[in-house]
């Protein structure tokens, strides 16, 4: 059959067993939805032979499967709209679920499930360079670094994959790897509570179904569906290979690697003719466009200052003056000035960069430096027993000091 278009994505699989060079990996090729060719070779020799089964010129995309064992799955609700503000809040959603330092481990976010939970597969740092140093030095450039456990949809059945002696148990929310004599427990503790209504779909051979049911019947439950699905089959039943959840994020995101002589030297000169257009209708309209847009905000910011301080004379500390006037309007005791007191001399270590108060909302919203985060959660639970509402914008640790920003509100 003469193909007339390739609308569908070559994907080669590589599935590792472990961070050994010399391991033997198994792969898959999948071209047009379909398995083309697999095999089981050292990694050094794996993409010359997925390349000689390749019949186009196209270029196929790799993604590596890292064992489920290396990482924990898990959903959280994350605070932040913006995925800036997602990534720096990520650490203190995930840090309670951990058994090792935050510092010591990688963490890779999807997107946002629509009951506002963020998927999150968290991975030890040595490791996780561990693996890439294999893949590099057996010149794989994956686009995807991930795991089998994320490749089935998991929404509605229970997927178990088979990993050697192990078993990977992958639902909706949760991922784990469990041993063969302990799937029973597995079913009866971290899964659905009503197994009668789910389906389970074993991922390997046929000899999983005899011992799924085995396990389903220690907890007698007989009605349950099974059904035994090939590698090949779950691999081509990804719909979107490249929207895995990767673990090629922040520090370990994929750099854009070009393509052949020809793709760079048409993109170099697209790209230089556009660079040329805009340069120069910028020379055209930045002088004007620069000097609109900086009086404009200065006159908007001026009539925000006049507002507050009946003057447009900008003189001070506007800080300081700020705190005069909130003083002013507010009684000696007041809770907010009380909330300050507690603020600055909470500790010596704490420095205020920044005060903000919203006077129609009866909203603070403080940034500071502390010295550790143990502080920062110090000043948090003395502010919150003042009887205020504290609400964490964002965390970060920046060279040996937490930098903060926390909005506050009367309960």
């Amino acid at each position: 059959m003469v193909k007339l278009a390739r609308f569908l994505m070559d994907i080669l699989y590589i599935e590792l067993v472990n961070a050994d060079a010399q391991a033997p990996a198994r792969w898959w090729l999948c071209e047009d939805a379909e398995v083309s060719a697999m095999g089981t070779d050292s990694l050094g020799d794996i993409e010359s032979a997925a390349r000689d089964q390749v019949n186009t010129l196209d270029k196929f995309e790799t993604v590596v499967l890292l064992p489920d064992r290396e990482v924990l799955y898990i959903q959280v609700e994350i605070p932040g709209r913006s995925q800036a503000r997602i990534r720096q809040a990520a650490p203190f959603a995930v840090e309670p679920h951990l058994t090792e330092e935050i510092d010591d481990v990688h963490i890779a976010l999807g997107a946002v499930e629509k009951n506002g939970a963020v998927p999150c597969m968290v991975i030890n740092q040595a490791r996780m360079e561990a693996y890439l140093s294999v893949i590099e030095g057996a010149s794989i450039r994956p686009s995807v670094v991930t795991t089998p456990g994320m490749l089935p949809d998991a929404s509605s059945d229970i997927y178990l994959i088979e990993a050697g002696p192990s078993f990977t148990v992958r639902t909706e929310d949760q991922l784990a790897v469990v041993s063969r004599d302990a799937l029973a427990p597995a079913f009866s503790s971290i899964l659905v509570d009503d197994l009668q209504d789910t389906a389970v779909k074993c991922v390997g051979t046929e000899s999983m179904e005899v011992e799924v049911r085995q396990a389903l019947d220690q907890l007698n439950v007989d009605q349950i569906q099974i059904e035994v699905v090939s590698v090949e089959t779950l691999l081509t039943n990804v719909k979107s290979p490249m929207e895995l959840l990767n673990l090629q994020q922040g520090p370990y995101a994929v750099k854009d690697r070009g393509g052949s002589i020809y793709q760079i030297l048409n993109k170099t000169a697209l790209v230089a003719a556009a660079c040329v257009i805009v340069v120069s209708v910028i020379f055209l309209v930045q002088g004007f466009w620069a000097d609109y847009k900086t009086n404009e905000l200065r006159s908007e910011s001026l009539d925000v200052y006049e507002a507050v301080y009946d003057t447009r004379d900008i003189s001070g500390n506007p800080v300081f003056r700020m705190q005069e006037r909130m003083g002013a309007r507010m009684d000696d005791r007041s809770k907010w000035l009380i909330l300050l007191e507690s603020v600055v001399g909470a500790t010596s270590g704490v420095e205020i960069q920044n005060l903000d108060f919203n006077e129609a909302q009866n909203k603070m919203s403080i940034t500071f430096f502390a010295d550790s985060f143990q502080e920062f959660e110090a000043i948090r639970s003395r502010i919150e027993d003042l009887g205020m509402t504290v609400e964490v914008n964002v965390a970060e640790q920046q060279k040996n000091r937490v930098w903060s920003r926390i909005t506050l509100a009367a309960r």
